[in-house]
């Protein structure tokens, strides 16, 4: 079962020590989802606020897929 975060600064920690980060885009939203050993962590961001998240998550070598 997903777990659904809503600090950004917690998922961010999941982010970083995630398999591999998939991106569901939305009109509204953007969801981020982090896949790590035992979850799946998910959390729901505005547009501007992902690119971001997803631009530091590239910078540290993560694996991230556009689903």
């Amino acid at each position: 079962m997903p777990k659904e975060v809503f600090l950004l600064e917690l998922w961010r920690a999941y982010g970083e020590r995630a398999q591999e980060v998939r991106v569901k885009r939305y009109p509204e939203y953007v969801k981020l989802k982090a896949r790590l050993a035992r979850y799946l962590y998910t959390i729901k961001l505005p547009p501007e606020k992902a690119e971001q998240v997803l631009a530091e998550l590239k910078a540290k070598k993560v694996k991230v897929v556009e689903v």
